[in-house]
């Protein structure tokens, strides 16, 4: 079993990867679930990806979450699904 909250857990459940935000210049990079192994660990928390990220701006990462399939449901814009297991986002 995969630490909770890792990569791999997450990627376990569903993830397509993981979405670093920048909070100075609010740029968002998508890493793929193969790139973010690969760079970060499966044991890494999704949360401390963001501590090893730098943006385009030179700012350091400010957040990190897991890219989890969106859907739409009724006419709004898709929004993603987050498994139970996964428990409550921050």
């Amino acid at each position: 079993m995969a630490v909770p909250r890792s990569i791999q857990a997450a990627i376990e459940l569903g993830a397509l990867g993981v979405i670093v935000r920048c909070g100075t210049c609010l740029n968002v990079a998508k890493f793929s679930a193969a790139r973010a192994l690969k760079l970060f660990g499966a044991d890494t928390p999704v949360a401390d990806v963001a501590k090893k990220c730098r943006c385009r701006c030179g700012a350091r990462a400010k957040y990190s979450v897991a890219d989890w399939k969106r859907y739409s449901r009724g006419g709004g814009p898709p929004e993603p699904v987050v498994p139970k297991a996964w428990g409550r986002l921050p």
